[in-house]
């Protein structure tokens, strides 16, 4: 991800290190998103599959897939994206599935209530939602598993309609850099990734580049994005 940082003051790295697959919410597997990764020419994809402890069952197979792609065109790694459980940044992950990634990616999907059980969104206040994620996220920050903070404040900037303060947002890409996590710039959620990339920037966090496709038309949707608000 240092490579990323560095190169986007000078060009769009061609990468896309969040994409989903058929073994979990994808619509296709893991050979037909890589085919379209290699059409769009992308140098790196990071699989971040879904997954949670009981995953062990199938995840080992997912790794080996993306192992046996050739490499030559296009970089696959392999990867996780779990949502956090708790206030402590602890993940739903058994150490067996995160000694078979290359990145692990930490998310906020849920917020958690009581004894742990996930509030339902209409639970939330629109403003609660914002200390929530942004107490989840740090939390995640410290956990020493992680490579990259997913989609920071996606909950938000989707199911709430809340936009976190550019405060809030270098609060957590300066933690992000204390602790060497590298912050997401996501084009399903972030409505202008090119201030956020800016703002990363100027605290001196490391980026990470991903649109979160659930499907081969959605690949590289970051990069597509980036380059058509470059210059606005």
């Amino acid at each position: 991800m240092s490579e990323i940082t560095d190169r986007i003051d000078r060009e769009i790295p061609r990468v896309d290190l969040h994409i989903h697959t058929s073994w979990t919410d994808g619509a296709h597997g893991v050979g037909e998103m890589f085919e379209q990764a290699c059409r769009l020419n992308l140098e790196a994809v990071l699989f971040s599959e879904h997954a949670r402890r009981t995953s062990i069952d199938w995840f080992g197979r997912f790794a080996r897939e993306v192992r046996a792609l050739p490499r030559e065109s296009c970089l696959a790694l392999v990867g996780v994206e779990a949502g956090v459980k708790n206030f402590k940044g602890d993940l739903d992950l058994d150490e067996e599935i995160t000694s078979l990634c290359d990145l692990v990616m930490g998310s906020v999907h849920r917020f958690p209530g009581k004894n742990g059980t996930p509030l339902s969104f209409e639970e939330v206040s629109p403003d609660k939602a914002l200390d929530t994620e942004f107490r989840l996220a740090e939390a995640l920050l410290d956990n020493p598993g992680i490579h990259i903070l997913g989609h920071p404040f996606g909950m938000c900037y989707a199911m709430f309609g809340r936009t976190p303060s550019k405060d809030m947002l270098a609060r957590l890409m300066e933690k992000a850099a204390r602790n060497n996590v590298a912050f997401e710039i996501n084009s399903k959620y972030h409505p202008d990734p090119w201030a956020l990339i800016r703002l990363c920037k100027d605290v001196g966090a490391r980026i990470s580049l991903g649109s979160d496709a659930h499907s081969r038309s959605r690949i590289g949707g970051i990069i597509q994005v980036l380059e058509r608000e470059r210059d606005k």
